[in-house]
């Protein structure tokens, strides 16, 4: 019988790995806070469809506040100063929100719009574009795809920043 080999793990591989798993429970929860505390909002105060964009502009802030608190906390458990550690918790947002996931958004609509296109095909041939016809066209779905890209490219930004900068003690 042929002997199995163990794969050795860094315990610095391992810490990264758990990190990135709480840091994927701590992106899914801002993201339930967000759409949560935006649709409640645009309900209850019935603010008009051309308006609900405004209501970014507190759902966002709190998510964000969210996410610095429990990834500071709990995902990568900083000590490092508050101030600091929440200047670069900024920075790397600010950039990745009006840089990074632009581009991205850009980048899979325009160059890479292959992706977009081969996923409706793909949906289209599975039967999943007859079920919404009138909602799932080729722009929806290259917008979709260039999102969920822009998403997880710019999720994996953020982690490496806030982990090895942003939460990093000194």
């Amino acid at each position: 019988m042929a002997k199995k080999k163990q794969i050795k793990v860094s315990k610095e591989t391992q810490k990264t790995v758990k990190q990135g798993a709480k840091f994927g429970v701590v992106g899914v929860s801002n993201t339930l806070i967000d759409y949560i505390l935006f649709m409640v909002i645009t309900t209850a105060f019935n603010v008009p469809l051309g308006q609900t964009y405004l209501v970014k502009f507190i759902s966002g802030p709190v998510a964000m506040l969210n996410s610095f608190f429990w990834n500071r906390r709990w995902t990568f458990q900083s000590k490092a100063a508050i101030a600091p550690a929440g200047a670069k918790f900024l920075a790397v947002n600010l950039t990745g929100v009006f840089l990074i996931r632009p581009f991205l958004l850009w980048v899979f609509t325009v160059p890479a719009v292959a992706l977009g296109v081969f996923g409706f095909e793909v949906a289209e041939a599975i039967g999943i574009v007859g079920l919404l016809p009138d909602t799932i066209t080729p722009d929806w779905m290259v917008k979709t795809v260039a999102f969920g890209m822009a998403t997880v490219i710019g999720a994996v930004w953020d982690f490496f920043l806030y982990k090895y900068w942003a939460f990093k003690e000194k």
